[in-house]
C-alpha cells in the first residue's frame, strides 16, 4: 500500500511511503477526529493507496507558520 502526502495549499507532492499495513498511531492518524479524518485522509481502494493532505515546508514558511508566533496570530496582524 502507498501513502501519498500532498500539500493541501499548493498541491505539490510532499512524500510517498510504501507500507505493508497501516499503524494509525505510528502515522498520527489516531489523534484525528472523525471529521478531521474525512478532511485529511482519502482512501482509494481501487489503487490500494491513501492520500493525506498536509502542508509542505515552503507553504509553512509562506503562511508564517514556521515562526515561534505565527504571523496570523501576532497582535494587530488582522486588525
Amino acid at each position: 500500500m502507498k501513502i501519498y502526502y500532498i500539500c493541501e495549499f499548493c498541491g505539490d507532492p510532499i512524500d510517498t511511503l510504501e507500507i505493508d499495513q497501516i499503524d494509525e498511531a505510528r502515522f498520527g492518524f489516531d489523534c484525528l477526529t472523525g471529521e478531521e479524518r474525512q478532511d485529511i485522509i482519502k482512501i482509494d481502494s481501487l489503487t490500494n493507496s491513501i492520500q493525506v493532505q498536509s502542508l509542505c515546508d515552503q507553504c509553512i514558511e509562506a503562511l508564517g507558520l514556521a515562526e515561534e508566533e505565527p504571523v496570523i496570530f501576532q497582535t494587530g496582524y488582522l486588525h
